[in-house]
C-alpha cells in the first residue's frame, strides 16, 4: 500500500496544487477489502473541513451500477424479466414514435443504454420533481432512435429503472436499494436522502474553488446517490468476490459482458449493464463508471483479472475528467507492483477492409460541429469554427486535410488534421467515419434535405423560454440556417458558457429531428401552438418566438 500511496500523492498533490479540484477521497481494494482509503484537500472550502475517507459526496452517474444491480436482485427473484417488453412491466410507460414498426423496448436495452430513449429530459432535471414523474412526462416526447440502432446515452432510461423497480418491489426505489442492497454491504453512509448525520459528512460541491449551494436532482436512479469513498470500496470488494446480496453469479458476469448487437453504432463504446468495459492501456481490461453533476466528479473502475478496484470521488465542477485520470493511475501502479499489468500490451489493429466504404459528400452532424464535405474540389467546411479546409483524396478515397489546412486549426480542433474521412453505411445510414492511427471513429450522420426546409425556414429567428426552471433553464433559443442546413441554438448556463448549436432534420411541418450521435442526438423538436403563437418546442421547454 505504502509503495501505491507514495507514487500515487505525486499527482494528487498536484491536483490540489494547480486547484483543479478543492478535495478528493480514495478507495483502493481487492477482494478481501480495503488497501489504501483516505481523503485529501477540503470538503468545504467556506469552512476549512478536510476530506476523510468518511466525507460524503454526490457520485452522480456512479448511481447507475447501484440502480443496475437493484434490477438484477428483482430479476433473480422473477420479478423483472430482462428481455420481456418494459410497457408490459412498467405501468404507465409509453412515448410517441415517428415510425410505429420499431420495436418494443426491455429493460436490457436500458441497462446498457441502446433503448433508442433520449439522453435526457431537460425541462426538470434539476428541481424536487420526483423522477416517478418522467415516465409520465415522456407520453409527450419521442423516442430518438429505434432499440438497438445506436448506443445513446440515457439519464431517463435509468429513471425509468427505477421506477420499475419500485413497482415491481412494492417498495420506494429509495427504500428499496437502501435496505435491501445498501445496508447489507454495510454500506451505513450511503443512501439517497440526507439523514442529519449524513448532511454533517457532505462535502460541499465547488465551481472556480467557491462552495455552492447544491441543487436538488429529479433523476434520483440515474444521478442521486450520496457515498463515501469507504462504502464504494465496500461494493468494489463484493463484486470481486462475486458476493452481491440477492444476485447470483451469472447475473453478476452479465452485468461486465459487453451488451453491444450487431449493426448497432456503437461509438467505439462497448457497455455493459450498467458499467462500461474497456482497455486501459497499461493496467489492461477494465470496468468501471464515471460519474458527474454540476459540482461534482467520480469514478469507479474494478480490474477483474487483477482483483483490483479504485474509487475516486471529487467535489469540484468538471472533476469527473481529474477522477478518471487518477483512478486509471492508481490502478495502473496497483497491477504493476502486484505483477499483474501485462509487461507490453500489443495494440492489434486490423487493416480494415476496403469494401463498403465511399468517399463522403454533403453535410455530416459530429461531435466536431457541422461538417460540410464538398468532394469535387476538395474542401471541409467546419462550421463551428467558421472555417473552409482544403482536402485532398487518398488512393482509397478517403479524405484528408492538407497541411496547410492543418496549420489553420484552433487548439481545440486538431484533431481534424488527424483523420482520414470516410463513409459507410449503417443501418441504413449514411455515416461519416474516420480512420485515426489505425482507429477506426463514427463522427456522425449524413443530413439529408426534405420537402419540410420551406416550411422551417419562415420559422427561423430568436425564441424567450416561457417555462424556464430558473437558474437552470435552456435560454437563448433560435432557429437558423447555416450553410443550407437548419440548426437549433440554445444556451445551458448551468452546463456551458458555450453557446450549443445542433443541425436539425426537418422529418413534417410541426418536427424536426437533432443530427448526430452524441447527447441529445436524435431528439425531437416540436412546433406547437399555444395561444395562437406557434412556439418551438425542446426537451420539455417550450420557447414563444420574439417580436421582430
Amino acid at each position: 500500500m505504502s509503495a501505491v500511496r507514495h507514487e500515487s500523492i505525486k499527482l494528487i498533490d498536484r491536483l490540489l496544487e494547480e486547484e483543479l479540484v478543492p478535495g478528493l477521497s480514495v478507495a483502493l481494494v481487492d477482494s478481501h477489502g480495503p488497501i489504501w482509503v483516505e481523503g485529501f484537500g477540503v470538503a468545504n472550502s467556506r469552512t476549512g473541513t478536510k476530506v476523510d475517507p468518511e466525507t460524503l459526496f454526490r457520485i452522480g452517474s456512479l448511481t447507475k451500477p447501484v440502480t443496475a444491480i437493484a434490477v438484477m436482485q428483482l430479476v433473480a427473484d422473477g420479478k423483472i424479466d430482462l428481455d420481456a417488453p418494459l410497457k408490459d412491466q412498467l405501468a404507465g410507460f409509453s412515448i410517441r414514435r415517428h415510425d410505429d414498426n420499431s420495436p418494443p423496448v426491455t429493460p436490457r436495452q436500458l441497462l446498457s443504454h441502446r433503448s433508442g430513449l433520449p439522453s435526457d429530459l431537460r425541462k426538470g432535471m434539476y428541481t424536487d420533481t420526483p423522477f416517478t414523474k418522467v415516465t409520465t412526462l415522456l407520453h409527450n416526447e419521442y423516442a430518438a432512435y429505434h432499440p438497438d440502432m445506436v448506443y445513446s446515452y440515457s439519464n431517463i432510461g435509468y429513471d425509468l429503472l427505477g421506477h420499475l423497480v419500485q413497482q415491481r418491489s412494492g417498495m420506494t426505489f429509495a427504500d428499496y436499494t437502501e435496505q435491501i442492497l445498501l445496508a447489507p454491504l454495510a454500506m451505513n453512509s450511503s443512501g439517497f436522502n440526507l439523514s442529519a448525520e449524513m448532511s454533517e459528512k457532505l462535502s460541499a460541491g465547488h465551481l472556480d474553488g467557491q462552495a455552492r449551494p447544491q441543487p436538488p436532482l429529479r433523476d434520483t436512479p440515474a444521478l442521486g446517490l450520496y457515498s463515501t469513498a469507504y462504502d464504494l470500496g465496500r461494493l468494489m470488494s463484493a463484486l470481486l468476490q462475486q458476493q452481491v446480496p440477492g444476485v447470483p453469479v451469472t447475473l453478476l458476469k452479465q452485468m461486465w459482458e459487453p451488451q453491444t448487437v450487431d449493426g448497432q453504432v456503437s461509438r467505439d463504446v462497448s457497455p455493459g449493464m450498467g458499467w462500461f468495459i474497456e482497455r486501459h492501456p497499461v493496467a489492461g481490461e477494465t470496468v468501471r463508471h464515471g460519474g458527474s453533476t454540476l459540482l461534482f466528479g467520480a469514478e469507479m473502475a474494478i480490474l477483474p483479472k487483477q482483483g483490483l478496484g479504485v474509487a475516486v470521488l471529487a467535489n469540484g465542477a468538471d472533476s469527473n475528467r481529474v477522477a478518471k485520470q487518477l483512478a486509471g493511475t492508481i490502478l495502473s501502479i496497483a497491477a504493476s507492483l502486484r505483477g499483474g499489468a501485462p509487461k507490453a500490451l500489443q495494440t492489434q489493429i486490423a487493416e480494415a477492409e476496403q469494401t463498403g466504404y465511399s468517399t463522403p459528400s454533403g453535410g455530416y452532424a459530429t461531435d466536431l460541429g457541422l461538417l460540410m464535405v464538398d468532394a469535387e474540389r476538395p474542401r471541409l467546411c467546419a462550421c463551428i469554427i467558421e472555417r473552409i479546409l482544403d482536402l485532398v483524396q487518398f488512393e482509397d478515397g478517403s479524405l484528408g486535410l492538407t497541411q496547410e489546412s492543418i496549420n489553420q486549426l484552433p487548439d481545440g480542433y486538431r484533431v481534424l488534421g488527424e483523420l482520414r474521412l470516410r463513409s459507410r453505411d449503417i443501418n441504413d445510414m449514411d455515416v461519416l467515419v474516420a480512420d485515426r492511427n489505425g482507429k477506426e471513429i463514427m463522427l456522425g450522420n449524413r443530413i439529408e434535405s426534405g420537402p419540410w426546409e420551406s416550411v422551417w425556414k419562415k420559422r427561423l429567428g430568436s425564441y424567450r423560454t416561457i417555462n424556464p426552471d430558473g437558474d437552470f433553464s435552456i435560454q437563448d433559443l433560435k432557429l437558423s440556417e447555416q450553410d443550407g442546413v437548419l440548426c437549433l441554438h440554445y444556451r445551458a448556463p448551468h452546463l456551458s458558457e458555450n453557446l450549443i448549436r445542433v443541425p436539425l432534420q426537418p422529418i413534417s411541418a410541426t418536427e424536426a429531428v437533432i443530427q448526430g450521435f452524441g447527447r441529445g442526438g436524435g431528439e425531437t423538436v416540436q412546433i406547437v401552438e399555444v395561444d395562437g403563437k406557434q412556439c418551438l418546442k425542446f426537451s420539455g421547454y417550450m420557447g414563444e418566438p420574439h417580436s421582430k
